[in-house]
């Protein structure tokens, strides 16, 4: 194999690949790369054998042929090199990958594996599909991902789920402290049999840096697997074979108490009290405080002090609701919203606190209160 491409190709896809390849493999070639020549395209490949991931490259193919490059130290070799163009010719003999640069005055020798030795990646996902602006798929993920759960403390949440209802896709995510909930519009053609899968958290992620605005992603689905796909990338991913919670049930029919805030004066208040954290608990709470037409935000830590303050609502307040809340959990949504005005929906002090937008039903985000070390019985 003898290809030529620049660095800063070299790089981009890299630093993607290595992102696939596990931390602790336990076989020392999943650490690498796959590489082949194809149609005039450098094809290259990782996989932790739950993800895997083929990116191609358009490069001068000098020689056709492939190998295995350990993925991480590739990177930080290319990382290393001067802007330009960089060849690339495996010696079969040697066993061995030459790097040259600097119009090819210095050069690099890398020890390979074999490609047989690395193991076959995921076929794509054969199915149904749909296919998805990237803008809008990146928008969807800033919306979801952050409210699905740590792989290593709940597998079975940590992932989106893909629910298909009545010709429309939902998109879910929860930890089951809060839940965000993303209705498609029904410009992306959606079948309308109810069926659903979740998807791995990683997996969306990974296609949030992956895609560009201008791509159309394909997105395809089986039993098993799940496939994302632009004219750049293919990212297939396991699906989690567990059963997602009823999560409609949570979501209250209606309010307790409605008013709307706005969201830069309300995000401001939050980033404040997020710093007074009470050294018996892990995370600051935030008390929210409804009534006079003004809702109350404080929040108090014994060794930092106290912050309270008063932002103004709009919306007919008839009583009083307060209720205490995680404070990063009240503030990731209002990141992720894109309406300057909020629609927040109370519902007591055991209740949810639900953010909705001004005009806008297809996104909605639901948190649990939580209950203070020193709240009575």
């Amino acid at each position: 194999m003898k290809v030529q491409c620049t660095r800063e190709d070299l790089v981009q896809a890299l630093a993607a690949l290595g992102r696939i390849v596990p931390s602790r493999a336990s076989n020392p070639v999943l650490n690498g790369c796959l590489m082949f020549t194809q149609e005039g395209m450098l094809v290259m490949q990782s996989t932790d054998l739950d993800l895997s991931l083929t990116i191609k490259m358009p490069v001068m193919v000098q020689e056709e042929g492939s190998t295995v490059v350990p993925a991480r130290y590739f990177l930080d070799l290319v990382r290393r090199l001067p802007e330009g163009e960089v060849d690339l010719n495996w010696n079969e003999l040697s066993n061995q990958l030459e790097i040259n640069y600097n119009d090819n005055r210095a050069s690099i020798r890398l020890n390979t594996w074999p490609p047989a030795d690395f193991p076959s990646i995921h076929p794509r996902a054969r199915g149904n599909s749909l296919k998805i602006d990237g803008e809008m798929w990146k928008n969807i993920i800033k919306k979801v991902i952050f409210a699905a759960a740590p792989r290593e403390l709940r597998p079975n949440y940590a992932g989106v789920y893909f629910h298909f209802k009545n010709g429309q896709l939902s998109l879910v995510a929860t930890d089951t402290y809060r839940l965000s909930l993303l209705t498609l519009p029904d410009t992306v053609e959606i079948d309308p049999e109810e069926t659903g899968f979740l998807v791995p958290a990683a997996a969306i992620t990974e296609t949030g840096r992956l895609v560009e605005d201008k791509d159309q992603l394909e997105i395809t689905w089986d039993l098993k697997l799940v496939s994302f796909q632009t004219e750049r990338f293919i990212l297939t991913s396991r699906l989690i074979e567990a059963q997602f919670p009823a999560y409609e049930k949570v979501i209250p029919g209606s309010a307790e108490l409605e008013v709307y805030a706005d969201k830069a004066a309300l995000e401001a208040c939050l980033e404040r009290a997020s710093l007074f954290v009470a050294p018996t608990e892990h995370f600051a709470v935030t008390e929210l405080k409804v009534g006079d037409n003004a809702l109350c935000i404080s929040a108090q830590a014994p060794q930092v002090g106290s912050i309270c303050e008063e932002i103004p609502v709009e919306g007919l307040v008839e009583g009083e609701c307060v209720a205490s809340f995680n404070t990063r959990f009240l503030l990731e949504p209002l990141k992720a919203m894109d309406q300057q005005k909020i629609r927040l929906c109370l519902n007591g002090s055991s209740g949810p606190v639900v953010y909705l937008e001004n005009g806008d039903a297809s996104y909605l985000h639901l948190v649990l209160p939580v209950r203070r070390v020193n709240s009575p019985e």
